[in-house]
């Protein structure tokens, strides 16, 4: 018998697809978006998504300025930008302080220009839609971006059963995310969940967030899942293939490598990078946040 392997998807595709739509949307609009970044930190991965930011906008003609600024100058220079009529987004780069000061920054950012979705009013006012539907003014509320890109790539990949209605489609599915973050792993959780799935949110030590499984490891939310996703900045972690499900899916969505390099011989499905949807999905909110200013 042939060696099982599984397949390796980048997905370009989806990310084209969603970059077609975003231009067409700001083709039809009168006005040229204006998009203000904030980079306060050397941190390698905040760096490569705001080059991917750039890099993006100057494709499609969204004016993008990137401000590099110490931490302790963000609060007043987001203060300045929340008043200026002519800023269309904001994104903070995290981490800036790596603490619970990062948490007072994202309430700083004014909901309707909260292009990353963290703001607490912006996360009281949240659907669980996140397909990229058309046009944006119907939308409900902002996603998060990498929890919105996360999401289409399942989507794309067919997790989701869409014969069944909103809230229902992954109610077969069990998901574990290794993060717990309020910028990514928390909002993902409370995302795929509100489709329906069972999702086990863990961090790299195991502990689970809501109520904890007596004598669960992070091993144990692993072998459980149909779809595996982790995104932890050390270089140092492995989820190991030994732990996966056969044909589980795996999406890696930290700037790490987060799975191990025979993860295909396990899994039926890799991703192995989201930026490029991550960014698509980004330019998506900002759209949806000009249309409310």
């Amino acid at each position: 018998m042939a060696p099982y392997v599984g397949e390796t998807i980048r997905p370009d595709d989806l990310s084209t697809n969603a970059r077609r739509l975003i231009s067409e949307i700001l083709g039809d609009s009168p006005k040229r978006l204006f998009f203000m970044g904030v980079l306060a930190s050397d941190d390698a991965g905040s760096n490569q998504y705001a080059n991917w930011t750039r890099k993006t906008c100057q494709e499609i003609g969204v004016h993008f300025h990137l401000m590099k600024l110490s931490p302790e100058n963000v609060a007043t220079y987001i203060r300045a930008i929340n008043a200026n009529d002519l800023v269309h987004g904001i994104i903070v780069y995290y981490p800036i302080f790596g603490d619970k000061r990062d948490d007072e920054i994202r309430q700083l950012v004014a909901p309707g220009k909260d292009v990353e979705g963290l703001n607490q009013q912006t996360f009281d006012q949240r659907s669980n839609a996140a397909e990229l539907t058309g046009p944006p003014e119907l939308e409900q509320s902002i996603v998060p971006c990498t929890p919105r890109a996360v999401s289409w790539i399942l989507e794309w990949m067919g997790v989701h059963d869409r014969t069944q209605p909103p809230g229902e489609r992954l109610r077969d599915q069990e998901i574990c995310i290794i993060n717990r973050s309020d910028v990514v792993g928390l909002p993902l959780a409370r995302l795929l969940a509100g489709e329906g799935a069972r999702v086990y949110s863990v961090d790299i030590s195991g502990k689970m967030h809501g109520k904890d499984l007596p004598g669960w490891s992070l091993w144990d939310a692993v072998q459980q899942a149909q779809v595996v996703i982790s995104a932890v900045p050390d270089p140092a972690f492995k989820v190991k293939t030994k732990w996966l499900q056969r044909g589980a899916i795996c999406v890696n969505v930290s700037s790490e490598k987060n799975f191990e390099a025979n993860v295909v011989a396990v899994a039926s499905t890799f991703v192995p990078r989201v930026g490029s949807v991550t960014v698509r999905a980004l330019l998506y909110n900002l759209i949806l946040c000009s249309t409310r200013s």
